[in-house]
């Protein structure tokens, strides 16, 4: 368990200078949209996934995380590790629907008996930023640098398309998500 203080929210506008490769290589980011499809403003993080595919490079790699965290994890200690990785997700915390709030991953976890119940949760199927956080940092498979890019949903229902409030939302969660890719 590594402690790192407070989460720090991140404005829209604010571009990221910490951490990062040595001067003049590329980092290596992946931004990984977590959600499900179909499922109306839970689907915003796989939406910024194929959003991003085809607009990324220089080191910046993405991934559909609409699959369990176990899997993931096991992917993560499969590859060169990364400087940076960004979750997106809408994830209701009973904010203002269409809130976004950027943050750094402070690594904390909660007690073994809530990591067994989020494994527990993420091998029978369940997607949640929450299950892929503790999951991931509970098998250390996650680099220092972590960011997480939350949005708060009005709309879980099943169904395409998102709710007006997400809509509106969606090039300040674009740029917010951009913004974090840079060193």
């Amino acid at each position: 368990m590594r402690g790192r203080g407070q989460p720090r929210t991140l404005s829209s506008s604010e571009k990221v200078t910490e951490a990062g490769s040595a001067a003049g290589q590329d980092m290596r980011v992946l931004v990984g949209g977590v959600g499900y499809r179909f499922l109306r403003d839970n689907a915003l993080g796989v939406y910024i996934s194929d959003s991003f595919a085809g607009r990324v490079s220089n080191g910046v790699e993405v991934e559909d995380l609409g699959y369990h965290p176990i899997g993931f994890t096991q992917n993560l200690q499969d590859r060169p590790t990364y400087d940076r990785i960004i979750l997106v997700a809408a994830i209701a915390r009973g904010r203002e629907p269409g809130t976004v709030k950027a943050y750094r991953w402070d690594h904390e976890l909660p007690p073994a008996e809530e990591i067994q119940d989020r494994v527990s949760e993420s091998v029978t199927g369940v997607i949640s930023l929450d299950n892929l956080l503790i999951v991931t940092e509970a098998f250390g498979a996650f680099p220092e640098d972590v960011w997480v890019v939350e949005v708060e949903p009005a709309d879980e229902s099943w169904g395409d398309g998102f709710s007006p409030e997400i809509q509106a939302r969606l090039p300040e969660i674009e740029e917010t998500v951009w913004n974090l890719t840079k060193p």
